[in-house]
């Protein structure tokens, strides 16, 4: 793997993190998961807004002040020999002192990777779990390095046999998915539980609102009881159609409009 941190490109094995780190303590930091392909980052303008309002969130210097995302991806694929590829960029408050209260004077670390794209699924399968996401939660609204809710709803979903776990807010409102943001068909019209349901504002999220008419809101679950087409939608994947919940058919088995996929290409 071909590693760019904090200025240096570095071999498989060679990164190497502080002990005082404090995104590996504490999971003070962020990350944006972004696909590469036909030679550029889709939907890169999207991506580095949700950064820079993030860092400003959690009081982090962006990195994007600092350097130039496009060129270092695209010298990234070239190593790496990648026409698609998935791309990580990690940003981690840096190294600090033991405790909670970060230092007044610190350098983010930054770290980018690539890895190949993998294949969407043609379709996939939710599975309602126990964790609710809390509407007051900094981890709900940005893409925080404290990501254990996610991996602990998604280890439920596949114990109950799905491939990914829809979440409910704390208030029993639909919210998404472990990694995904969920749309559904409704009597013609389509819909997505709004920002204030504890969502992460997806970037395949805004490009639909920004395209289609979309009604955001606060559904309860039986919403998508009698849904035409129910699906989830994330940086990598695009979008997929859903066609079971719980182990019962959604979405009448309808793929994803496409209208919607037409928008993503």
């Amino acid at each position: 793997m071909t590693v760019w941190l904090d200025g240096e490109w570095l071999g498989d094995g060679a990164a190497v993190c502080p002990a005082d780190d404090r995104g590996l303590l504490l999971g003070d930091g962020l990350f944006e998961t972004l696909r590469f392909s036909g030679g550029r980052l889709l939907r890169q303008a999207a991506h580095e807004q949700r950064l820079r309002a993030s860092c400003a969130a959690l009081e982090l210097a962006c990195p994007l002040d600092r350097i130039a995302l496009s060129a270092i991806v695209g010298e990234m694929a070239a190593r790496a020999g990648l026409r698609q590829a998935a791309i990580r960029l990690t940003l981690t408050a840096g190294s600090g002192q033991r405790g909670l209260a970060r230092p007044a004077m610190g350098q983010p670390s930054c770290l980018i990777t690539a890895a190949p794209l993998p294949e969407a699924p043609a379709s996939i399968s939710l599975a309602n779990v126990s964790l609710r996401r809390s509407t007051g939660s900094v981890a709900a609204r940005h893409k925080t390095l404290s990501y254990i809710d996610n991996a602990m709803a998604r280890r439920e979903a596949v114990r109950a046999g799905a491939g990914m776990a829809l979440l409910l807010d704390t208030d029993g409102h639909l919210s998404g998915t472990d990694c995904a943001n969920l749309f559904w068909v409704r009597g013609g019209r389509l819909f997505t539980p709004a920002l204030e349901c504890a969502v992460l504002p997806g970037t395949v999220r805004a490009a639909i609102l920004a395209g289609m008419d979309v009604e955001q809101g606060r559904f309860t679950p039986d919403a998508l009881a009698d849904a035409q087409s129910v699906f989830v939608t994330n940086a990598l994947m695009g979008a997929v159609a859903v066609t079971a919940i719980d182990g019962a058919p959604a979405g009448r088995a309808q793929p994803v409009p496409d209208a919607v996929l037409a928008l993503l290409d």
